[in-house]
């Protein structure tokens, strides 16, 4: 977790780590509720699901079902638990 890619933002960690925590597939306002909650972050929730929508494209998260819930993906869990360097998702846009 040293370099992280130029698209990567603040929250990305803190969003990927409560989904690993929590193991559930939420919607983007429970995880803003819990980042506020834990005072871990304070981002304005259309920043969480912009942020949620970049760590899709990068196969961090996947959208689960149409009413927008998200869960972490296996490379997401590669990336929190330290088996994946976030430099290695920095690819051209």
């Amino acid at each position: 977790m040293d370099v992280q890619p130029t698209w990567w933002s603040k929250y990305d960690d803190p969003i990927l780590q409560l989904l690993a925590d929590t193991g559930a597939a939420v919607p983007p306002r429970v995880i803003l509720f819990n980042l506020e909650r834990r005072e871990i972050a304070s981002p304005h929730r259309s920043t969480i699901k912009r942020r949620l929508q970049r760590l899709q494209k990068y196969g961090l998260v996947e959208k689960v079902g149409e009413e927008g819930y998200y869960e972490i993906s296996e490379l997401g869990k590669a990336y929190v638990s330290g088996e994946l360097d976030a430099s290695e998702l920095d690819a051209d846009e």
